[in-house]
């Protein structure tokens, strides 16, 4: 299968932000590849079911064909690691109920699947407690990590780049995301020396975006990424493999 596990440094840093937008810029280049949330916590109760907001962008960024139940196969209503909620509302969160999702999506879209995680690596995804990180390595897709763009985004994304590496789960880099003016300032500096740590390459900084609206939002992250992407000649049959 073809795809890219994107994971982060923590929860709110920009991974869903940033896995639209990675499916929009591929789309746009003839890419047909589509977007997965194997388990997403937090969903609104609306009409007796669970809304995966997180999902649901993914789903439109992908063009909207593709069944909820396959993007999102497993929704949690409490606001917790999709494990611990999993264990307080006594359902399941199983790995291979998402590896057959995955497998029909990769089906309809050849060209790679971005399924993104919740929180960072380290964060129990099932109800046997098994790590987003354990999850990637079983997928066997490569990783891209979310990181914030200011202060204490070089130790958190060192810490996640030495954890990917022990496990020896391939990277295909690093993606900022800055929430606010101070953070874009930062962000080129804090790549630099993430870039020296590590060895890892910044291959994106998303700057503060205005638009109210996700899938907006999304639209104009994937243009800021198509800009950074092509000064790497970086293209979606490379990233995603």
């Amino acid at each position: 299968m073809r795809g890219l596990f994107v994971t982060g440094t923590d929860t709110g840093v920009g991974k869903t932000l940033v896995s639209a937008a990675l499916i929009l810029w591929a789309r746009e280049r003839g890419a047909n590849v589509g977007g997965m949330k194997p388990a997403e916590s937090g969903c609104a109760r609306v009409d007796a079911r669970l809304v995966p907001a997180d999902a649901e962008l993914l789903r439109r960024a992908a063009g909207g064909g593709d069944a909820l139940d396959l993007v999102c196969p497993h929704r949690l209503e409490a606001p917790l690691a999709p494990g611990v909620a999993a264990a307080r509302e006594g359902v399941e969160v199983s790995l291979e109920r998402a590896r057959r999702a995955l497998t029909a999506l990769s089906a309809a879209h050849p060209d790679g699947v971005v399924v993104e995680g919740a929180g960072g690596l380290l964060v129990p995804l099932d109800t046997e407690f098994r790590t987003v990180a354990d999850w990637i390595s079983r997928l066997g897709l490569p990783a891209l990590v979310v990181a914030r763009g200011g202060l204490g985004t070089i130790n958190h994304t060192a810490l996640t780049l030495e954890a990917l590496a022990a496990r020896r789960i391939p990277c295909r880099g690093v993606v900022l995301v800055a929430k606010d003016a101070e953070e874009e300032s930062a962000a080129p500096a804090n790549a630099e020396a993430i870039r020296r740590l590590t060895g890892a390459e910044v291959l994106a900084i998303v700057p503060p975006l205005t638009a109210a609206d996700p899938f907006e939002r999304a639209l104009s992250a994937a243009q800021i990424l198509g800009r950074q992407f092509a000064g790497r000649k970086l293209d979606p049959a490379a990233l995603f493999t």
